[in-house]
């Protein structure tokens, strides 16, 4: 379901005025107080989310998206995770990127973390996107084998309920899958299904657009904006997240995304999330 159009302006609104303060050297004014997003349905909320989550130098890989584990960025303000899952040994999914020498863990392990911090925050909600690149049988026993299922949201009809009601229900973890691979579980969406994304091979801050990806046309119900860049080789840089991380290029895109796709956007998904703006921008969206 597409976000209401005076919402759409408001939240137009909204990131225009968050790059014009950036961009421009008037004296600050005293910020308004928080509002409160408990009322506001989950398809028109941004979540600030983490490109290949569990690739955190924190935890020891090798060439890291991330530099927190994923406990230190939920505790951070990260709402979203992006996970990537592989088959392992004994039944046990694994979690790395691409080449496990580069860095690996146990994917119940990384459940585990996002379960305590669940337990400890029972007003909070986090999503994940996992590119199940093993076998979802893998996956979800992980999943059953944490208790996560106990707390996972069912989508259900066309309409999402409010952050307050999947709170009170406690229904507080969206799981997403990238391939549609079978068995999948109830609590498994297919994320193409639902979400609709922008490209993520940029290697310069230029090179930014609204084209999309993944997930067809934009009437899907869920906006997930991928704002990082890549070394020449297609690989993380710490040195670039400064570039892509920085408020005024944030703004001017998740508004030029906004704008060219005409819907809300749910996710902004970026490497290195606590160098620059990200979780600013986000709150701005939320008009916080």
């Amino acid at each position: 379901m597409l976000i209401n159009i005076t919402k759409r302006l408001q939240i137009l609104i909204i990131c225009t005025f968050s790059f014009f303060l950036f961009s421009c050297s008037n004296e600050k004014k005293n910020q308004p107080a928080p509002v409160s997003l408990l009322g506001t349905p989950y398809n028109e909320v941004c979540f600030l989310m983490t490109h290949n989550s569990m690739n955190s130098s924190e935890k020891g890989f090798i060439i890291p998206n991330q530099t927190y584990s994923v406990t230190n960025q939920l505790k951070y303000g990260v709402r979203g995770l992006m996970l990537d899952t592989y088959d392992g040994d004994g039944g046990i999914a694994l979690t790395y990127h691409a080449v496990p020498l580069l860095g690996s863990q146990k994917l119940i392990d990384v459940l585990m973390e996002i379960k305590t911090f669940l337990t400890d925050n029972p007003s909070e909600i986090v999503s994940i996107i996992f590119e199940n690149n093993g076998s979802n049988t893998q996956l979800q026993k992980a999943i059953d084998s944490s208790g996560l299922d106990k707390i996972t949201y069912l989508h259900s009809g066309s309409t999402w309920p409010t952050l307050q009601k999947m709170i009170n229900n406690n229904q507080r973890l969206v799981l997403l899958v990238e391939f549609d691979k079978k068995p999948r579980a109830n609590y498994l969406m297919y994320a193409w299904g639902t979400i609709f994304d922008t490209k993520y091979t940029f290697k310069s801050v230029n090179e930014f657009d609204s084209k999309i990806n993944r997930g067809g046309s934009g009437t899907k119900d869920l906006y997930l904006v991928n704002h990082w860049l890549s070394n020449g080789l297609g690989l993380p840089d710490k040195t670039l997240a400064p570039q892509a991380n920085n408020r005024a290029v944030i703004s001017k895109r998740v508004q030029y995304c906004f704008a060219a796709n005409n819907h809300f956007i749910n996710y902004l998904g970026v490497d290195f999330v606590e160098i620059g703006a990200a979780k600013a921008v986000v709150d701005s969206i939320n008009g916080l």
